[in-house]
């Protein structure tokens, strides 16, 4: 979100910068911006179908995300008692923690977010 945030901000200094008169800069201000939100929009509904059909797969397609999260828990307790270089402080360990995390709760987030939505009546 802070990246969308940011290029919003970078469309309207832009936009700023531009000398046409300010209903113009306007208006291309708010046509950038409603094709920000489709493209998000987009991203969005394609990620969802994504995660629909893992969810639909067997057993392993639906776990490997808590299974990944598991192995990277082991892996930091291990260390906590043994000296693992893969948890060094200059390790790419700890980015890929990160965006394990970030995937896992995003992916879980949508995941409930598709099965609520999957669950509900249609109108």
């Amino acid at each position: 979100m802070k990246t969308v945030t940011n290029l919003v901000s970078a469309v309207g200094e832009i936009v700023d910068r531009l000398t046409l008169p300010g209903r113009e800069k306007k208006q291309l201000e708010t046509d950038i911006l409603q094709l920000l939100i489709a493209v998000e929009e987009k991203t969005i509904t394609e990620q969802a179908a994504a995660i629909r059909e893992e969810a639909r797969g067997n057993w392993l397609q639906r776990s490997w995300r808590p299974i990944v999260m598991l192995v990277f828990t082991l892996i930091i307790l291990a260390g906590t008692f043994l000296n693992l270089p893969i948890l060094a402080d200059t390790s790419r360990f700890w980015d890929l923690l990160e965006i394990g995390l970030g995937g896992y709760i995003i992916g879980r987030g949508s995941e409930q977010l598709v099965s609520s939505l999957l669950k509900r009546p249609q109108k």
